[in-house]
């Protein structure tokens, strides 16, 4: 990574400006390829990078927040923090829903509540997602973050009774069927009305 100039400047360059945490008092205003930094997120958003830092050498560095832009999608800054690879940290790891829903297949509408896990755990116990299967899920049924499966070296700080994501029974369209109600009277009437 090299030393900071103007974010449009750099960005005309291909690299994308950065900021580092924990690497000292203060926070490092650095650059980065922005390919070599995509290629890393396109595999893992959370991944852990060695950062080769001026006057400090190499750093382990965790991705903590990217900014894109809303349309384009192309990088716009990247924050790292510097971490120590024998101590726990605190971090998000993604949701992942596998499977279709047995309530999904029946006519229901799943819907996710949470999308991302808050977790302590040492880095190299990290992964990108966290994959949960939903196939048996019915209609009605709902997971809580204390019924996801248990993951050796995490521990959740999420609230367990947090809704996860919950099958909800399909939309009834009451108002079709009141119309059509409505209209077999009418035309019994009519018939009524022929015979006379």
């Amino acid at each position: 990574m090299e030393r900071t100039g103007k974010p449009a400047a750099q960005r005309r360059q291909g690299l994308v400006p950065v900021v580092i945490y924990g690497a000292g008092s203060e926070s490092l205003s650095l650059s980065a390829d922005a390919k070599t930094i995509d290629s890393i997120l396109s595999k893992n958003p959370r991944a852990i990078v060695k950062a080769e830092l001026p006057a400090s050498g190499t750093k382990d560095v965790i991705i903590q927040g990217v900014q894109r832009q809303p349309l384009t999608k192309k990088l716009l800054h990247i924050d790292f923090h510097v971490i120590d690879l024998k101590a726990e940290l605190d971090t998000k790891v993604a949701l992942h829903f596998t499977g279709t829903p047995e309530g999904v297949k029946a006519g229901g509408v799943q819907t996710v509540e949470l999308h991302e896990l808050d977790i302590r755990t040492l880095p190299d116990k990290l992964e990108s997602v966290f994959e949960v299967d939903v196939s048996s899920l019915n209609i009605g049924d709902h997971l809580l973050v204390s019924d996801l499966p248990k993951h050796p070296g995490w521990e959740v700080l999420t609230d367990p009774e947090t809704l996860v994501v919950k099958i909800a029974p399909p939309a009834v369209q009451a108002e079709p069927a009141a119309e059509e109600g409505a209209a077999e009277p009418a035309a019994e009437e009519v018939a009524e009305g022929a015979k006379a």
